[in-house]
Order: structure tokens, then sequence, then C-alpha cells
């Protein structure tokens, strides 16, 4: 199975991507499977992100729907934002795309909308959080920042935080996760706890429009499933917002290792 077909995301539609452990891969893992299928699909973002080198890329805070349509490459893809930001200074990712040492600024989330509605032959896969390349996150007030027309939102955590102290080296904003969760820092991460944060109100299902459907994704490196990964999966069905939960290895062959509905 493919990722975009657990995850049931279907051409057309707009997906955003918040949380921490996996969103750009995520994100752009689904863009090549759409892609190749010959789905005309833009990854953008409301936040800020690593400028891939070498492909088709639209920098414009506004820009119209001939604009993104001209700038499609071959096969369908496009990666949109409202211009370059400052160069970073530090260790740029390889994956899932060669970056530059430049964040891209995200466009306005109602600047996304009105794309979206303009084109709906096009997907829209949104990063619509920042967790700094940690596993796990709590958002801050003016965080996530999801396009109130998203159809869809998948909700991301690492597994790799699992059996690890609940502080900055895994969790973004861990004093706002400890708060949420209601447990002091350096506490052993859980499936619980890890479950609690995703499924929260104020964690991981901030900020989802009403109307979109949620998704969760659990992801994890190679290897047979996490043996945990279905404790978390159960609490999150639980909860009764989340419609799926799907475990990923973002970088395998075959990425997607359990469904659970």
């Amino acid at each position: 199975m493919r990722l975009r077909e657990a995850l049931y995301i279907h051409p057309g539609e707009q997906v955003a991507f918040v949380g921490a452990g996996g969103k750009t891969s995520a994100a752009w893992r689904v863009l090549t499977e759409l892609a190749a299928e010959g789905h005309p699909v833009v990854f953008t973002t409301t936040t800020r992100v690593f400028e891939p080198e070498g492909v088709p890329l639209l920098l414009e805070p506004d820009p119209s729907p001939a604009a993104v349509r001209d700038a499609m490459g071959d096969p369908p893809f496009l990666v949109l934002a409202a211009g370059r930001g400052e160069r970073y200074p530090g260790e740029v990712p390889t994956r899932p795309y060669k970056a530059r040492p430049v964040k891209l600024v995200g466009l306005a989330p109602d600047r996304i909308d009105r794309l979206a509605r303009a084109l709906p032959a096009v997907t829209w896969l949104v990063e619509a959080d920042g967790a700094k390349r940690r596993k796990l996150k709590a958002p801050a007030e003016y965080e996530p920042v999801i396009p109130s027309e998203a159809d869809r939102v998948v909700v991301v955590g690492g597994l790799a935080a699992l059996g690890r102290p609940l502080d900055e080296r895994t969790v973004h904003r861990p004093e706002r996760a400890a708060r949420l969760l209601g447990t002091p820092i350096g506490t052993v991460i859980t499936p619980g706890m890890v479950a609690a944060l995703l499924a929260h109100p104020q964690g991981g299902l901030k900020g989802i429009p009403r109307d979109a459907t949620v998704v969760a994704l659990l992801t994890q490196q190679e290897g047979s499933p996490h043996p945990q990964a279905a404790a978390v999966a159960q609490e999150l069905l639980s909860s009764g917002r989340i419609t799926r939960v799907v475990l990923a290895d973002l970088y395998g062959p075959e990425p997607v290792l359990e469904v659970w509905e």
C-alpha cells in the first residue's frame, strides 16, 4: 500500500500536515506518489521549510492560479512559497530531498484556500507546523497554521520518542507538553503519553477545521512494526476525532507498516 492510500488522500484534496517526527518526509512521499500517477500536486507551507534543490519552484506571496499552472513541472508537481527567508546556519537535511541552506517563507493560509478553490484538480500538501526536527511537539498559541478549508489533516508523531525523557532533545516545547500531559519534565515517555499529546485539543488536534478529516501518522525507522504502536493507535482511535491511524517507515521501500481504523 502506498502512503497516500493509507492516509486516504484523494487527488484534488487540500491536506495539512501538523505535529512532529516526519511532516516534510510524509508530504514529500505523498507528492512523489501522486506526481508519478500524473496527478498535479503542490507542496507548500504556512510556516517555513528548507528549500529543495533541482525541483520546480515558484516564489510568490500572492500567486495567480495561472502562475501556478504555468510553473508545474513534468511530472506535474511544484514547490510553492512566498519567498526566501534567512540563510540557515546549521546542518541542512539530505532527506527527503537535498536542501539548500535557506528556509522558504510560507504563504498566508487564506491564499492557499483561494488557490485550492481555483485549481480543484490540484492536490495541495501543506506543511502547517514546525517542530525543529524533534519527535513530538506541543504547539504554541500561534500554531499550527492550518488553512480553514483543509479537507484532511495528518497529525504526525515519532515513535522514537518512546522510552526517552520528555525534554528538549525529544519534544519541541517540552514545557507545554508537560503541562498538557500533567507530568513533570524528564518523565519517560510512554505510549499513553504519545496518544494523549497527539489527541489533545491543545496538542495534536489544536486548530483543526471542524469539517476536516483527521488521520494520525505514527513514524518509525526501519524494522518490524514498533511493538507499542498498536497501543498508541487504539488510544488515538478512542479519542473520537481521529478516524484512522497509520504506522509508517517513511524511507522504506514499502512505507506502510500497519493501518488501524
